[in-house]
């Protein structure tokens, strides 16, 4: 099998996170910090050296760090837990999955926000500064969202550009790792909330995500229940990440987790999918049925390249790859309801993504750019 559905989940992990993930259902399958038995604090222990490890990432506290079971739960934690009023402006990017889209159109619904799509320039797929300014000026940003590397196309997006200007409004940014910690940290400057997930470039397991809350904000709580401290009190914490930690924490998954990043240190996986990256590019242009869908500037694409193939609908592109050559890839709108309008595939049904990770190869690609050398 080559896979190359990266983008969904990496796959395979590293021995040494398999290994951990078996250690930890053994030696640290336990409640953390709820029993005064050494198990218990040695799992207590082993979380807080993880929130550690991923605070050392990009250099913050650990204090910051909170663990949800997915990215889709932390950003479901900072949406419904910010205090938006009626009228408030929340600006989004059109490369923004259904993680944050779903969640804001709820909110939506309850009080009455606008949600406005932040202007990218469709041909160098720049950010029109000078639009968004005129737009912040009008309708003030109570909120951005922004993800570091879209899902559907790999792209880069300039979040400190819009995060530096979106600031000076006060506005809540929340920048999306998913598709990045790990293999391209982001700088936290003038941002408030980074959301990570474990099992994508991480390279660890499902089950653990979460995110940093960089200036202490204090959301309202959407999910309660104990936290295996001061039992008594009917609340939960006032402020901390136990706050938003209701519950028996995934330990297993996040030694998962601290093995990953162990594997991670030093690695320069970012400069592989980069190569890999332009490699698939100029191999994929030298085919006329290919569209790619890519900004001017192919560089600022990592690990991601959405294409169609003319006279063929993405489901059967895959279909065909993965019964006649075994090869996986992703097709269809991939959980991002707007970039497809931007990028021109709407009415393709989607794409066909290719996504590579730490364990592919030139070869892969090989392999994949023959096959569709057969359409």
């Amino acid at each position: 099998m080559i896979y190359l559905d990266n983008a969904a989940t990496t796959y395979p992990k590293p021995e040494e996170v398999y290994r951990a993930l078996d250690k930890a259902n053994r030696e640290f399958a336990f409640n953390a910090g709820r029993g005064s038995y050494l198990a218990a604090k040695n799992t207590f222990n082993m979380i807080q050296q993880t929130r550690q490890s991923l605070a050392d990432l990009i250099h913050v506290s650990p204090d910051t760090v909170s663990f949800e079971s997915s990215a889709t739960e932390a950003l479901n934690v900072i949406i419904h837990g910010l205090d938006f009023k009626d009228g408030d402006t929340v600006y989004i990017s059109p490369f923004e999955h259904n993680a944050v889209v779903r969640p804001l159109y709820y909110v939506k619904e309850e009080r009455k926000i606008n949600i406005e799509i932040l202007p990218f320039n469709k041909v160098t797929w720049d950010i029109d500064t000078e639009k968004m300014c005129d737009m912040f000026a009008i309708h003030k940003p109570a909120a951005v969202f922004v993800s570091h590397i879209s899902n559907v196309t790999g792209y880069i997006l300039p979040y400190q550009e819009i995060f530096g200007i979106s600031s000076m409004y006060s506005a809540v940014n929340v920048l999306d790792c998913s598709q990045s910690l790990g293999v391209l940290n982001p700088n936290p400057e003038n941002v408030d909330f980074i959301i990570f997930a474990g099992h994508k470039s991480l390279y660890s397991s499902f089950g653990a995500a979460g995110f940093y809350n960089l200036k202490n904000r204090i959301l309202k709580v959407i999910k309660s229940g104990g936290t295996g401290s001061d039992s008594l009190n009917h609340s939960m914490p006032e402020k901390g990440s136990q706050r938003y930690e209701a519950g028996s924490i995934n330990s297993v998954a996040i030694a998962g987790i601290k093995s990953a990043l162990e594997w991670l240190y030093n690695k320069d996986i970012k400069q592989h999918e980069a190569a890999l990256t332009a490699y698939v590019i100029t191999e994929l242009r030298k085919h006329d049925k290919v569209h790619l869908y890519l900004p001017e500037d192919t560089s600022r694409v990592i690990g991601i390249v959405s294409m169609n193939v003319e006279g063929y609908s993405p489901a059967d592109v895959g279909t065909i790859l993965a019964e006649d050559y075994d090869i996986c890839v992703r097709t269809g709108y991939h959980c991002s309801p707007f970039v497809h309008k931007f990028i021109g595939s709407l009415d393709s049904m989607g794409t066909v993504r290719i996504s590579m990770g730490a364990f592919n190869t030139k070869e892969d690609i090989d392999k994949l750019v023959a096959a569709l050398s057969t359409l």
